[in-house]
């Protein structure tokens, strides 16, 4: 992937307490594919479960606006690491009209915690020219010895040829195939690019320095290799209120 590059990365993450124990929903785990239930690598007496409301955070919404409209037409790549929040809702369809984008868009959902590294490969294969991917992370269920969880989401600005901030080295399934000089971790997809983003804002990330974010889910592990290359011409945007303290889980290395 050497002449796939990343110009912007806009972030947003906002907690969200609309939960409830699985137990207190009668039938509710008969109703739950079990594969499901496997994925989320919770034990069922501390499982929550996600009840959609009216007022959810549209955090995908907030990376695009924060992103802006691009100079010309370009695809959307819109990744969701599950099912939408509601079964009813076109997801990207909404997002699109509401953004009014031009150009074609593209969904993916349940990649789970491999949906902002491993998906890569697919994107070195369907960006010609420019394109922008967002990623986004609405977990259906939580584990209440844990607290509530963040609704995340990513957005980058892909292009080919040289010249790119950071330049896309490589991703892949299961345990990563390469080293970097940064290494930041996490259970969903989005967070090891929050906690990227966080260090990035901090100036800790220079140029000619390698990253390796890396997702550790329950079942499935992911990575995704980066290449410092302009780290002062990365267009940087959060795109909500939360403090970069907060951004920092899963940082290592």
């Amino acid at each position: 992937m050497p002449d796939l590059g990343i110009d912007t990365i806009a972030f947003a993450a906002a907690r969200r307490e609309e939960y409830v124990p699985l137990a207190a929903l009668p039938g509710a785990a008969d109703l739950v594919p079990p594969e499901r239930l496997a994925a989320a690598g919770i034990p069922l007496s501390r499982l929550m479960v996600r009840i959609p409301e009216d007022d959810d955070v549209d955090v995908a919404a907030q990376v695009l606006a924060a992103l802006g409209p691009p100079a010309l037409p370009q695809p959307l790549f819109f990744v969701r690491s599950g099912p939408l929040r509601d079964p009813n809702v076109a997801a990207l369809a909404g997002l699109v009209h509401r953004s009014g984008w031009a150009g074609e868009d593209v969904g993916l959902t349940h990649l789970d915690e491999l949906g902002g590294t491993a998906v890569f490969g697919l994107l070195e294969w369907a960006v010609e020219t420019e394109a922008t991917a967002v990623v986004c992370d609405e977990p259906l269920f939580a584990d209440e010895a844990a607290g509530h969880p963040r609704f995340a989401a990513v957005g980058v600005r892909l292009r080919r040829g040289a010249g790119s901030p950071l330049a896309v080295s490589g991703c892949g399934e299961g345990k990563p195939a390469l080293t970097g000089d940064h290494r930041f971790t996490g259970r969903g997809p989005c967070d090891a690019w929050l906690a990227f983003c966080a260090a990035l804002a901090e100036g800790v990330v220079t140029d000619g320095e390698r990253v390796l974010l890396h997702t550790r889910g329950p079942l499935r592990e992911g990575w995704l290799s980066l290449l410092a290359v302009d780290v002062a011409a990365l267009r940087l945007v959060p795109a909500s209120v939360a403090p970069t303290a907060s951004l920092l889980g899963g940082r290592s290395g």
